[in-house]
């Protein structure tokens, strides 16, 4: 009874967790010479590389990603209304990337088992009922940035 119950209480959890996540190939896609320029100018070509690309949601908070000790970008993103992008970034897709938000004062952990079968990751921010909350999607389609 005791096992029945602590499982219903981590999916309760699981459920109101901050951070959801998903996969998708199925968007529209930039087309494959936009692709190969857009990896080329973030020096991503590589295999051992991603992109996280911040979209929705972002009003100028201060984002920090960190692997390691190391901090891989940190800046103050704001989404563009017209394009639905904030900015982004390459990083090694073999080690954790934890993204810290000063605003929400949450983090979001990106686990290299994901990281490394996709591309590109886009986190959407969104507030309901002022909390906020994170959408990740793994993807190895790049939508149009432009």
């Amino acid at each position: 009874m005791k096992k029945i119950t602590l499982l219903l209480l981590c999916n309760l959890f699981i459920l109101c967790s901050p951070i959801k996540t998903q996969v998708r190939d199925d968007f529209r896609s930039a087309s494959d010479a936009e692709k190969k320029a857009f990896l080329k100018k973030l020096n991503a070509t590589n295999s051992d590389k991603s992109v996280l690309i911040l979209t929705q949601g972002y009003k100028g908070e201060k984002i920090v990603a960190t692997q390691g000790n190391k901090s891989v970008f940190s800046g103050y993103p704001i989404t563009n209304l017209k394009t639905q992008l904030a900015d982004y970034f390459s990083f090694e897709s073999a080690k954790p990337l934890l993204i810290h938000d000063s605003f929400s004062k949450l983090d979001v952990i990106i686990d290299p088992k994901n990281s490394s079968k996709h591309k590109f990751i886009y986190l959407r921010k969104e507030y309901k009922k002022g909390v906020a909350t994170y959408q990740l999607t793994y993807s190895n389609t790049l939508r149009p940035i432009y």
